[in-house]
C-alpha cells in the first residue's frame, strides 16, 4: 500500500513538502523576467545618462535672501511681517528660477558674444535651495569649465539685479503714495503735525530704498572653474542597476501580491482543501497529444503515480472516478486520458467516457471516430458495446506486453440539441453502472462543474471527484468556489492533480535497456476500429442503455 512519507521531497508524493524560505524564493523565481527588465531598463537609462554628460562641467554660484532689513522698514510693508521659513524659501527659489531670469541672462550673455537663447539658459541652469534656508543655489552645466562658470555667474547677478529691481520699484510705488498722503494733510492744522512728521520719516526711509535697495539678494558665490568634469560614468551606471535591482523586486512583490493564481502545489492543496495526487510537468508531447507510450518517463510516470494514488491510497479501491475543473482550459481531459491509458497499461480493464457532450475533444486529438459514442447510447440508438472504441495505449505491443489491456473509449457522440437533458436522464446513470461493472477503472472528463450543471447529477454514481488544477493558472477563487460547490453537493473529492508544475525531486529514473518496440510500429488510436473481435475481447457486452 503507498504511504506518502512527509520526509521525502517527491513531486509525486501525497501530500506537498514544503520547505523554509521557498515562498520569497518562488516569488523571485517566477517574476525572474520582471526584475531582470526592470534592472536592465534602469541600468540602460543610467548608461544614457552617463555618456550624454560624459562631456560635462558643472559650476555652481549661491544668493542669500535676507529676509529682515530692520523693524522701522518692515513697516513700510516691503516684506512680510510674519516669517514662514518654507514659503520663504519656495518663493526665493521661484524668483531666481523665473523665464524673466533666464531671458535677462542671455540677453547678457549674447552682449559678450555668445549665440544663447532664454531656453538655453533655462535647460543648462538648476536652481535649488535646502529646507529652511535663506540661500538658493544655482547649479550650471556647460560643455566647457569657464563656460559654466561664467554662465553661473551671470545667472546669479542677473537675478540678483532683477529682485532688488523689483524691490526699488515697489518702494517708489509706496513712496508716491505716502507722498500724497502728506500733501493731502492740512498745514496750518495743529492736529496735523504728529502725522506729518511720521509720514516726512517714512518717506525718508522709501526714498533711501527706493535708490539703493534693500541689499537682498546678495551673491555670497560666483560660478567658479571646475577642475574636472561633472559625475563618474561607472557609478552612475553601478547606481543605476542597483536601483533597478532593488525597483525590479519591489515591483515583482507587489505584483505577486496581487497575483491570485495558485503557483505551488501547496497553494493548490490550501484552496480545495484536499491532497495533490501528482503533480503533472509541463511537456509538449501532452500538448502534442501522443499516445501514452510515447510521452517522456517523468510524465508517465506522474499519471501512474495518480493511478496508484487512487487504486491504493483509500480504505478501498476507485472504481470510478470524475474528473472536473473550476474552469476550462485546466487539462482535465487530457489527465482523464492519460489515467486511463496509465491504468490499462498497468493491466486494468479501463474505459473513459467523453461526458463532455458541448465541447467534445476526445475524437478530434486522438484520431477516434467522432461518432457514434454517448449520446446515441443515450438515446438507444447503439448499445454500449457498440458505442466503445478500443485503444491500446502503448500501441501493438500485446505479445510483448502481457499486462497491457485495451483502453474502451466512449466518446461523446453527434451533437445534442439539449445535452443536460440527456446528462440527466436515468440512461447516464445505468451507461455508467454497466460499465463499472465490466470494468477495473471507469474515468468520466466533464465539463467545468462550476460553470456547467450537466455533469453534477453523475456525482451519485461515482466513487469519487478528481480535480484538475493548472499551476500559475487557476486562480485561488475559481478553487475555492468550486470546493465550497462540491461540499455542499457533498461529494467525495479524492484530490486534485497539480497540472503543468515543476516536480521537486520527482522520478528521474528509467529502464537502462532499450526501448523494446517503438511506439511508431503500433496501430494509431485512429485505426482502433470496432470490430467483432474487439467486441469479443471485451470484458461483456453490455445491454442497451435506452428504456
Amino acid at each position: 500500500m503507498f504511504v506518502a512519507n512527509s520526509q521525502i521531497s517527491s513531486s509525486y508524493a501525497l501530500e506537498p513538502v514544503t520547505r523554509d524560505g521557498a515562498p520569497l524564493l518562488s516569488v523571485l523565481r517566477r517574476r525572474v523576467w520582471v526584475i531582470l527588465l526592470v534592472t536592465l531598463l534602469a541600468g540602460a537609462a543610467a548608461a544614457a545618462f552617463a555618456y550624454a554628460n560624459r562631456n560635462t562641467y558643472s559650476s555652481t554660484s549661491k544668493l542669500l535672501f535676507r529676509q529682515t532689513i530692520g523693524a522701522e522698514i518692515n513697516a513700510l510693508g516691503l516684506l512680510p511681517a510674519s516669517l514662514d521659513a518654507d514659503n520663504l524659501a519656495a518663493n526665493n527659489v521661484a524668483v531666481v528660477d523665473s523665464r524673466r531670469v533666464a531671458e535677462a541672462t542671455a540677453q547678457e550673455l549674447r552682449r559678450l558674444g555668445w549665440d544663447i537663447s532664454g531656453e538655453d539658459v533655462d535647460s543648462d541652469v538648476k536652481v535649488s535651495s535646502k529646507r529652511d534656508s535663506d540661500v538658493v543655489d544655482v547649479v550650471v552645466s556647460a560643455s566647457s569649465a569657464r563656460r559654466a562658470a561664467l554662465l553661473a555667474t551671470v545667472y546669479a547677478r542677473t537675478a540678483r539685479n532683477i529682485a532688488e529691481g523689483d524691490q526699488m520699484g515697489l518702494a517708489r510705488r509706496v513712496l508716491r503714495n505716502v507722498s500724497g498722503q502728506l500733501a493731502a494733510l492740512p498745514r496750518k492744522d495743529p492736529d496735523s503735525a504728529g502725522p506729518a512728521n511720521r509720514l516726512r520719516t517714512r518717506i525718508e526711509n522709501l526714498r533711501a530704498l527706493a535708490e539703493t535697495g534693500t541689499g537682498s539678494p546678495i551673491v555670497i558665490q560666483s560660478g567658479f572653474v571646475p577642475s574636472s568634469k561633472t559625475g563618474n560614468p561607472v557609478r552612475t551606471i553601478v547606481l543605476g542597476v542597483l536601483f533597478g535591482l532593488v525597483l525590479g523586486i519591489g515591483l515583482a512583490l507587489l505584483r505577486e501580491q496581487a497575483d491570485r493564481r495558485l503557483h505551488r502545489p501547496e497553494e493548490v492543496s490550501a484552496a480545495f482543501e484536499a491532497p495533490v495526487l501528482t503533480t503533472v510537468p509541463r511537456s509538449r508531447a501532452l500538448k502534442r497529444h501522443v499516445v501514452f507510450g510515447q510521452l517522456p518517463s517523468e510524465v508517465a510516470e506522474a499519471f501512474r503515480m495518480l493511478q496508484v494514488n487512487l487504486r491504493y491510497a483509500h480504505s478501498k479501491p476507485v472504481r470510478s472516478v470524475l474528473v472536473t475543473s473550476s474552469r476550462s482550459r485546466e487539462g482535465k481531459t487530457t489527465i482523464a486520458w492519460n489515467l486511463a491509458s496509465a491504468a490499462a497499461t498497468g493491466g486494468l480493464s479501463v474505459a473513459l467516457v467523453e461526458a463532455d457532450l458541448r465541447r467534445p475533444s476526445v475524437a478530434e486529438r486522438y484520431d477516434l471516430e467522432p461518432e457514434p459514442g454517448l449520446s446515441e447510447a443515450l438515446r438507444g440508438e447503439i448499445t454500449i458495446a457498440e458505442a466503445l472504441q478500443p485503444v491500446l495505449p502503448l500501441g501493438d505491443v500485446a505479445a510483448l506486453n502481457g499486462r497491457q489491456r485495451r483502453l474502451n473509449v466512449l466518446i461523446a457522440g453527434a451533437p445534442s440539441p439539449d445535452p443536460w437533458a440527456l446528462m440527466q436522464s436515468d440512461a447516464m446513470g445505468r451507461v455508467l453502472d454497466v460499465l463499472t461493472q465490466h470494468h477495473d477503472l471507469v474515468v468520466v472528463d466533464t465539463p467545468p462543474i462550476a460553470h456547467v450543471a450537466d455533469a453534477v447529477s453523475l456525482l451519485r454514481h461515482v466513487d469519487g471527484v478528481l480535480v484538475a488544477a493548472s499551476v500559475n493558472s487557476t486562480s485561488g477563487p475559481d478553487a475555492r468556489r468550486l470546493r465550497d460547490q462540491l461540499q455542499a453537493l457533498d461529494a467525495r473529492v479524492l484530490g486534485v492533480v497539480a497540472n503543468g508544475g515543476t516536480p521537486v525531486g520527482g522520478y528521474g529514473y528509467s529502464s537502462t535497456s532499450p526501448p523494446s518496440v517503438a511506439a511508431s510500429n503500433g496501430r494509431p488510436p485512429g485505426e482502433a476500429k470496432k470490430t467483432d473481435e474487439a467486441k469479443a475481447a471485451d470484458p461483456a457486452h453490455p445491454p442497451q442503455a435506452a428504456g
